[in-house]
């Protein structure tokens, strides 16, 4: 995206603090040698992580669930060079504890330290396209699924893919959140929608290309009957202040 002006810095330095000072009992980290772009990390049922071939900036970004916008001033060999990870925990822990985990790991063997800011960057507002109506495919709903998951069935139904949303009873924030993902910028909410729906949208991306589904932004006017429109918008950053490569062990 353009570049930004910086509006507030909270003076946060990092790294941030970690319940119970938690880390992995065993680590190991090895740059990885594949020629392949991609790489994958599974988080373990028993609180373990393995990556392969992941790029740092990615190991960083997952952590600490950020969205890849959010991630700043961090060096170039952070996208290039990539690692292989195993790390283990001494007993089973939940998944919330695996990502302070990482996080520490992060620290200490990249040496990682950030702040973090709120900064006014380009992005877009979520609106309505008239106001007294809706698309065909958002639909105000009597369930609320945040609430009923576990005793109502429907509420079990549909899922997100690379390409479909399909949702019963849902907050409107988690349409807001498959956007934001998709345009890889923030969105602020300015459709005065309250409530739960059902959502369905069908859409083309790189990842599964379609030619017979138009761009994301079509189809939120099509199907949705809401609209992107780009907006300098207030979101919180983490400025990378030191990342060094971790010595394989």
């Amino acid at each position: 995206m353009a570049g930004f002006r910086l509006q507030v810095v909270l003076l946060v330095l990092a790294p941030i603090a970690l319940v119970g000072q938690v880390a992995f009992d065993v680590a190991s980290i090895q740059e990885s040698t594949s020629l392949e772009t991609g790489g994958s990390m599974r988080l373990m049922p028993d609180g373990g992580v393995r990556a392969r071939n992941m790029a740092v900036r990615a190991l960083i970004t997952i952590a600490y669930q950020l969205q890849t916008y959010q991630l700043v001033n961090a060096p170039g060999w952070a996208r290039e060079a990539r690692y292989n990870i195993e790390a283990k925990p001494v007993a089973a822990v939940p998944r919330e504890q695996t990502y302070a985990m990482l996080q520490a790991l992060l620290v200490e063997r990249f040496r990682l330290a950030f702040h973090r800011e709120r900064r006014d960057v380009d992005g877009f507002a979520l609106q309505r396209v008239r106001t007294d109506r809706l698309g065909p495919d958002l639909k105000l709903s009597a369930l609320n699924c945040e609430k009923d998951m576990g005793t109502t069935p429907k509420c079990r139904q549909g899922g997100i893919t690379v390409d479909t949303m399909t949702a019963f009873g849902a907050p409107l924030w988690s349409l807001l959140q498959l956007v934001t993902n998709q345009v890889g910028a923030p969105v602020s909410d300015e459709t005065g929608l309250t409530g739960t729906y059902d959502i369905q949208l069908r859409w083309s991306n790189d990842v599964a290309p379609g030619d017979d589904r138009p761009s994301i932004l079509t189809a939120l006017q099509e199907q949705l009957g809401l609209k992107l429109e780009r907006r300098r918008v207030m979101t919180e950053v983490v400025v990378v202040d030191r990342l060094e490569r971790a010595t394989p062990d």
